[in-house]
């Protein structure tokens, strides 16, 4: 082995960057519906992409067209455009995907709580009405438990909850998603 790449050798191996090193901003974890990824194959610019997903969680890729790769991590998507590149294009692809922006995903949490706000829900679990008015610091002392409402971004009325049943465990709690918007009214004594 020569000085260069010796030199090169160890670049590599620390991390070094090179044309195609990633930057700074970029993610590794699961992909979700809407983020933006950069998909680079080594030694093949022209097949990088930049963009955001599709709501359906599909980006297009030259020479393969739309693939979907939202809920899969970077890594099983890196190996899943590999395998799609491997079938009649390229002979053995070098594939890196990185998130560059996550689409942020909320709950607001409005009326009589202790810190009323929104909250971001976390991509990798499933949260519920009882943790979103606990993490706005739970119910305030005239708020009212009875008339919970629950409004969804794609409806147009929203529910009406019994907050103390779900606190008591009469009924399950339910399970929110991105836009709900969740408000306490005030208690008529």
């Amino acid at each position: 082995m020569n000085f260069k790449s010796l030199i090169f050798t160890l670049l590599v191996l620390l991390g070094a960057p090179l044309g195609f090193a990633q930057e700074a901003t970029t993610a590794s974890g699961t992909i979700g519906s809407r983020d933006s990824v950069e998909i680079r194959v080594f030694r093949e610019d022209d097949l990088t992409t930049r963009g955001q997903l599709s709501g359906a969680g599909t980006v297009s890729i030259p020479l393969i067209g739309d693939v979907r790769l939202a809920g899969m991590t970077t890594d099983s998507a890196a190996q899943l455009i590999e395998r799609k590149l491997r079938d009649g294009y390229l002979v053995r692809p070098e594939v890196t995907v990185a998130i560059t922006s996550r689409v942020r995903k909320t709950v607001t949490v409005l009326g009589k709580v202790q810190s009323p706000g929104v909250f971001r829900l976390d991509p990798n679990r499933q949260l519920t009405l009882a943790e979103a008015i606990g993490m706005a610091g739970g119910l305030q002392r005239i708020g009212n438990s009875r008339k919970v409402t629950l409004k969804r971004r794609n409806s147009s009325t929203p529910m009406v909850i019994n907050f103390k049943d779900i606190a008591s465990g009469r009924i399950k709690d339910i399970p929110l998603s991105d836009g709900d918007i969740i408000n306490i009214p005030e208690s008529l004594f």
